[in-house]
């Protein structure tokens, strides 16, 4: 046999070898969240919204064969988790949950083009994350369509003329302060009489000579849940009584349970959650959840459990299991995935477009504020009516 024959068979072997191997590896999820840290309590929910979308895969025979779940920890911090996911990728994954705040899944962009791997996010929400990388998707909402909530709702539906920002450094403060005072100022002619930047040393200081100087009539914390708490207390020490609205980040089932008094009567955008949807979908999501916890699940655990499905999902249909398949699937055929966060169908740059709604803390509960709207009218009218048959 000449050399050169020799020398192509040898190839044709080494290609039926790589692509045996290929076909023949045992899908791996990764499960990067943060367990400790500043972002902890929004790891949890979400690992208990994963946990219970794989115990149910489980108990229905549905896990893909062979599956394997890798977990880390990003430790809420950019770093750590950029080494967590190129650990993650060195022990096979493929697709990656990535349960990381907007500045985390930033540092986290060019590690999969590196290691051409997938993120499915259920909560990385900054505008800029999908556009800058083909490889990330998510099921939350973009921070955009928050801001532009919030605007509309200060100004249109509580009639506010001014409000007061304070705001973290943050991917996601970049994000929502841009669309919110386009449609606040620019749109509908309110005024933002200042901004608190929540870095700065002496940014209570600044709030306090803010509010003094401005009056204004509603306050927006644009914040994580630690920033978000201070703020909190900074104004309900200062008595003051116009609208409160915060952000998504804010809210976890841990925050409403351990401070109460603080977040009685504030309004937040929730990215499509609603535990009081009537879908059975949902319905039977908060009864199992409650069942296996003890306690209501919030938007990261819904949105997690979603991202969970969608990722099985998904796994299970790549033959074989490579990025390319994969994101033809998350791409394609996962066409209208029923979640209980909305139907989840990724665009052309892997976002959802699910439409924040309104929520407001009462007693304790966190309620749908147009639902809450409608109920109150209704009994309004009910009370005039018996009023009247009274006479």
């Amino acid at each position: 046999m000449k050399p050169q024959q020799m020398l192509a068979r040898l190839a044709l072997a080494v290609i039926a070898v790589v692509v045996l191997s290929a076909c023949g590896r045992k899908p791996v999820i990764g499960l990067l969240l943060p367990s400790t840290g500043t972002a902890a309590s929004y790891g949890a929910a979400m690992k208990e919204g994963i946990d219970m979308a794989i115990d149910e895969a489980t108990a229905a025979g549905t896990l893909p064969t062979g599956i394997q779940f890798v977990w880390a920890d990003s430790g809420s911090d950019p770093d750590q988790a950029v080494r967590e996911l190129r650990r993650l990728a060195d022990a096979g994954a493929r697709l990656v949950i990535v349960g990381t705040t907007s500045d985390e899944a930033k540092a986290l962009l060019p590690v999969l083009e590196e290691t051409n791997t997938l993120a499915l996010s259920p909560s990385a929400s900054a505008p800029s994350l999908t556009k800058d990388s083909r490889l990330f998707f998510r099921v939350f909402a973009s921070d955009e369509l928050e801001g532009r909530r919030a605007g509309r709702f200060l100004r249109e539906d509580q009639d506010r003329s001014s409000a007061l920002i304070f705001a973290e450094d943050s991917e996601q403060a970049r994000g929502i302060e841009p669309p919110f005072r386009q449609v606040f100022e620019q749109a509908m002619g309110g005024q933002v009489v200042g901004k608190v930047s929540l870095t700065d040393s002496d940014w209570t200081q600044q709030a306090a000579d803010l509010m003094a100087a401005h009056n204004p009539e509603s306050a927006y914390i644009i914040g994580y849940a630690e920033h978000s708490l201070e703020v909190l207390r900074l104004l309900r020490g200062k008595q003051f009584d116009g609208t409160i609205c915060l952000t998504s980040a804010f809210y976890s089932g841990e925050i409403i349970e351990q401070y109460p008094d603080l977040v009685e009567g504030v309004f937040f955008p929730q990215p499509a959650f609603d535990m009081q949807d009537e879908r059975d979908l949902v319905q039977n999501f908060v009864t199992g959840f409650r069942s296996k916890y003890g306690h209501d699940p919030d938007i990261y655990a819904a949105h997690a459990y979603d991202a969970a499905k969608v990722a099985l999902l998904v796994v299970s249909e790549a033959s074989p299991y490579e990025t390319s398949e994969l994101r033809k699937g998350l791409q394609f055929s996962i066409g209208e995935f029923p979640g209980v966060t909305g139907i989840i169908k990724f665009n052309d740059f892997g976002d959802v477009h699910h439409n924040p709604i309104m929520f407001t803390i009462r007693d304790g509960e966190v309620l749908n504020y147009e639902r809450y709207v409608k109920e109150q009218k209704a009994l309004i009218r009910d009370r005039i009516r018996r009023l009247f048959n009274k006479r």
